[in-house]
């Protein structure tokens, strides 16, 4: 097997053009020069330099071997220099997978802000259910993701942290009735026409389990896949939804929807999952830092709105 380091002193006795000035090169002795292209040209089975006086000349097959040494020493230097980037967070990539209300309404956000600290880090982020992110994580899919709370996770396969909350809100068209009242009895609002995912997602199983706990049964009137159509038929006045403060932020501050006072907040927990058995890159580590301080400045709870 071919050795870098003979190879980078072949490299050497090319560039010096003879063993001694090459011994000095690379402060080594003569005969460990000498040692180094003998077993070169053993392991090649061929002469790499024609010996004419105190001058070495490549043969042909020194002249190929100078080729090609070239280019896998510039690569080899390249490995090192992209693994050194990793090391002091310039390159590499970090996989993240995110649960759609976590994905599309949260994360976006933090990332910019990450970039903008770590510009040459890109970032590959899937967007599933809570259901199918924790599966791929199983799968070793991932760096790492965040889920929202609401779905069954294996704790022998995969390890979770708390990282934040989600205020999970009820909301109602400006003309509603029940938006006068300063506040708003749960069995009050939940006993209103909601309109509901027609999906079993984790925010919805999360809902309905605390709220069985309070003995309350939501029951949904119209049952909509898409948030941004469930947000469009509470503005048009066909029933209440609970939904995450973060998907109808705008439309809150805009005054086309308006949050309840409830009588007690529903909240659920954001986790951030990954496998026990992976190992962070430097990178992964410095994302996770900087999605659990982003995550807990942003406003996802608050004052309402109204």
């Amino acid at each position: 097997m071919l050795s870098l380091l003979h190879l980078r002193t072949f490299m050497a006795v090319t560039k010096c053009g003879n063993f001694t000035k090459a011994a000095t090169y690379l402060n080594l002795t003569q005969p460990a020069i000498s040692g180094h292209i003998a077993a070169l040209e053993q392991e090649l089975g061929t002469q790499l330099f024609n010996r004419t006086g105190k001058k070495l000349v490549l043969t042909d097959a020194g002249n190929i071997l100078e080729r090609r040494a070239r280019d896998i020493l510039r690569r080899v230097d390249e490995v090192k220099s992209e693994i050194e980037d990793l090391k002091n967070l310039r390159g590499g990539c970090i996989r993240i997978g995110a649960s759609k209300i976590i994905g599309v309404y949260i994360l976006p956000k933090i990332l910019t802000a990450f970039r903008e600290q770590f510009p040459d880090i890109e970032l590959q982020i899937s967007i599933h259910s809570a259901r199918t992110i924790v599966a791929q994580v199983e799968d070793n899919q991932y760096d790492l993701a965040i889920v929202g709370e609401g779905i069954t996770i294996n704790p022998r396969n995969i390890g979770h942290k708390i990282i934040g909350e989600d205020e999970l809100i009820v909301i109602a068209a400006p003309s509603h009735p029940l938006v006068k009242n300063p506040l708003v009895p749960l069995d009050t609002a939940f006993h209103e026409p909601f309109i509901l995912s027609g999906q079993d997602t984790a925010s919805l199983k999360h809902v309905k389990q605390h709220l069985s706990e309070l003995g309350i049964e939501l029951k949904s009137t119209i049952e909509i896949d898409e948030a941004g159509a469930i947000k469009r038929a509470v503005e048009e006045g066909a029933g209440l939804a609970i939904i995450s403060r973060s998907v109808v932020d705008r439309e809150l501050q805009e005054g086309r929807l308006v949050s309840l006072h409830l009588e007690k907040q529903v909240k659920r927990n954001i986790l951030m999952i990954w496998r026990h058995d992976r190992r962070f890159s430097k990178n992964t580590e410095a994302f996770m830092q900087f999605l659990q301080k982003s995550i807990t400045a942003l406003p996802l709870s608050g004052k309402d709105l109204n």
